[in-house]
């Protein structure tokens, strides 16, 4: 029997301009045409100071199968589902603690599989001229793909519902011929279904001997994992003419000149049938409502994040008023990191938190590193979900991990050596954020906060194995992975520890222990000096790194370049930082981003995965590296090249790295995000990319939100927008409007 279809006309068409993108429909109606579903997809009018998803869009962008580019990804409370190369495939889905599409577990596993894939009379899509040429734009609730091939236009909204384990997806199909015809419409889904109650370490989990069965009465497949307790219901709406080959459904269409027809496609995960079948069945009942209730509510989860008192976090970021579009751009390409980032899920451990990676792998991560570099965005918007993890990783041994697993709560991986300086600048952020000064008091395991800040504030000195007075800091695993001459004792990880005893002094301090906190201040002073003397390479402006041996190696890496000048400035001579801002310049900037590590480095043929080589850098590096620079030269040609590293922020949050233009060209005017095909290996979003919106508070406003001294301000908007304004920076209790004249509390 042959099954209606909606009939819709094209609110896309051909060749769209961005706008008219931005005001098209999501989609229309399985039973009826429907103008413009969605709402709030409108043109941006001036640069607001509360954004909508529309004024976080990425731009459009074309592909091929053949190219090498980030998977976009979308997500939603629960976790995270990835589009194919392709107009309507699906991958990679994590809602932890169930995966669908992740890797099965079987000899010479295909890697993630893919669902919803379309086959145009009896082949796929892919294969037809023009069929892998996918034009996509990503917003913070959807993804939209379009392609055309054989006369046909293909356009999709993959989108996660708000608050639910599942998987949307309305898919139309327009006639591009000026006759009628008649085409049938393959969808092969697959699943390999699994549940894994914890700890994720890598990819999603997949079981790859799902149990298949189609139901007739939903006209929807119905996979069962038969290893775990986990199931996906995949269907079409309307329902198919028939399930092929197990899991093919088929639909016969006939479409008239210009005529657009839709369907509607839902997966949900669940680990019980019956309740996986009537959410399946209560979403295609008004797949549009959903779909528009879901952008309502992504609408409302901004609004949110920037209105004191909101019912979502425990905190607020501050309102960005300017005329700047680069300020903007830099300010809000970190708070789109941070949304990302966030999860809201009942099997959580530890309540509301914030994961490092967004896209294939480690969906279930906190990573200390990633997050304290983006601790002060974090410490406003949510201080209380902050303030978990910092308490999380004070009794889970992180002298042995790298993160914790927010289903469990359990630490994974091997020992990073940033851990102590990452988890005490948490820790510094929410205090000097919230001003709860109560805390250092509770007990958390065997020590109050306080005993753990100094703890690890002062545990370098157990690291000290060869009695150079410098913490060694291990081997390649525990570093930067991919610098194999980046080993033991470097002025990065050792200047964190002058500044983590300098903020435990200064809580001694406020306590009356003034002869303990006399002693935290000459130990931090003699440690940047032994850093200085033994570890800079004086007229270089780089750094080498000390071995067991007493040899040194020369690693000319930005990382040395942020931290020492992050945590010690102070400490450096007008030579050394003359020195250091000319090597940037010379050795580590491009026009639009820039290299972790330099070219001219003898180690730059180790690994070319482009987070920490001379391909790219970290989504963290630019930003920390201006902050750095604005200590070390004129804030004018800093500001000149942020203007460019802002674009970044047009292709979705920005990445786990980007590559510098002279490797890969330009995206849309920006540095191009990296993939995550080998050998780049790099995810869709990081957490730490929140460090662009902590260099607009921190360090372009220049607002020190202090521990004992309220808002300080040293400003450096001149070369921006001299009359921008944060509204609402909140401070100890306190809400405060900060401009280039100082910071007022609001009214």
């Amino acid at each position: 029997m042959k099954h209606d279809i909606a009939e819709s006309p094209s609110s896309i068409g051909r060749n769209p301009s961005r706008r008219s993108f931005l005001k098209a429909t999501l989609a229309t109606t399985a039973l009826s045409a429907v103008p413009v579903p969605f709402e709030g997809v409108q043109l941006r009018k001036g640069l607001p100071p509360i954004p909508t998803v529309a004024d976080l869009a990425g731009d459009r962008f074309t592909h091929r199968m053949r190219d090498l580019y980030s998977n976009q990804t979308a997500q939603n409370e629960l976790g995270y589902a990835q589009a194919a190369k392709s107009v309507a495939g699906i991958t990679a889905i994590g809602i932890p603690p169930f995966g669908c599409c992740g890797v099965p577990e079987t000899p010479w596993s295909p890697g993630f599989l893919l669902t919803c894939e379309i086959f145009l009379n009896g082949r796929i899509l892919r294969a037809y001229p023009d069929g892998d040429k996918v034009t996509y734009q990503w917003f913070p609730h959807r993804v939209v793909r379009e392609t055309a091939a054989d006369g046909l236009q293909f356009t999709t909204e993959m989108f996660m519902p708000a608050k639910r384990r599942a998987v949307a997806q309305i898919i139309r199909v327009e006639n591009l011929k000026s006759a009628s015809r008649k085409i049938t419409l393959g969808f092969d889904m697959r699943a390999g279904v699994a549940k894994k109650p914890g700890p994720w370490f890598t990819n999603s989990p997949g079981e790859a001997d799902n149990q298949i069965e189609f139901n007739a009465n939903s006209g929807c497949l119905v996979f069962e994992a038969r290893h775990s307790q986990a199931i996906s219901v995949q269907g079409i709406n309307p329902k198919p003419e028939r399930a092929a080959d197990s899991r093919m459904l088929t639909f016969e269409l006939t479409l008239g000149p210009g005529e657009t027809k839709e369907l509607h496609y839902v997966n949900v995960i669940d680990q019980d049938r019956q309740s996986a079948l009537a959410t399946y069945d209560a979403l295609q009942s008004d797949l549009r409502q959903v779909a528009r209730a879901h952008e309502q509510s992504f609408n409302s989860l901004i609004r949110s994040a920037f209105t004191p008192g909101n019912s979502e976090f425990s905190g607020h970021l501050p309102q960005l008023e300017t005329n700047d579009e680069s300020l903007w751009n830099l300010y809000h390409a970190g708070i789109k990191n941070l949304l990302f980032a966030r999860r809201a899920s009942p099997d959580s451990a530890y309540g509301n938190t914030y994961l490092t990676l967004g896209g294939r792998v480690i969906q279930t991560l906190s990573f200390p590193w990633d997050t304290s570099l983006t601790s002060l965005s974090i410490a406003l918007l949510d201080p209380e979900a902050l303030r978990r993890l910092v308490e999380v990783w004070f009794v889970s041994d992180m002298h042995q991990h790298l993160a914790t697993d927010y289903l469990t709560g359990q630490p994974m991986g091997p020992w990073y050596a940033v851990n102590d300086m990452a988890i005490t600048r948490c820790a510094k952020n929410y205090l000097c954020v919230t001003g709860d000064f109560a805390w250092l008091d509770k007990r958390i395991g065997d020590k109050t906060a306080l005993d753990h800040l100094l703890y690890h504030a002062t545990y370098w000195k157990e690291l000290d194995k060869n009695s150079h007075g410098l913490g060694d800091y291990g081997k390649l695993e525990n570093n930067l992975e991919v610098v194999s001459t980046y080993l033991h004792e470097s002025a990065g990880m050792n200047a964190g520890n002058v500044s983590s005893m300098r903020f435990v002094a200064g809580l001694l301090e406020r306590r009356g222990d003034s002869s303990r906190a006399a002693q935290l201040r000459s130990e931090a002073k003699d440690l940047a000096q032994r850093i200085n003397q033994k570890l800079y390479v004086a007229g270089k402006g780089y750094w080498q790194c000390g071995y067991p041996d007493g040899s040194f190696v020369v690693v000319r890496h930005c990382y040395d370049f942020l931290s020492v000048l992050d945590n010690m400035p102070g400490d450096l001579s007008a030579v050394q930082k003359q020195e250091m801002d000319n090597f940037f310049w010379r050795e580590l900037h491009s026009d639009y981003w820039m290299r972790a590590l330099s070219p001219n480095d003898a180690d730059a043929t180790w690994n070319i995965r482009p987070d920490h080589s001379w391909l790219g850098a970290y989504c963290a590096w630019p930003p920390m590296t201006a902050k750095g620079l604005y200590e070390t030269g004129p804030p004018s040609r800093v500001a000149a090249w942020l203007k460019n590293v802002a674009k970044a922020g047009n292709q979705g949050p920005i990445g786990q790295a980007h590559f510098v233009e002279s490797f890969f060209p330009l995206e849309g005017g920006a540095a191009y995000k990296c993939p995550y095909d080998l050998p780049y290996m790099n995810d869709w979003c990081c957490i730490a990319g929140g460090a662009f919106t902590d260099l607009v508070i921190d360090s372009i406003f220049g607002a020190d939100l202090s521990l004992t001294n309220g808002v300080r301000i040293a400003s450096r908007l001149a070369d921006f927008d001299p009359n921008a304004q944060l509204r609402n920076l909140r401070h100890q209790g306190k809400n405060y409007s900060v401009s280039a004249k100082g910071a007022t509390i609001s009214s």
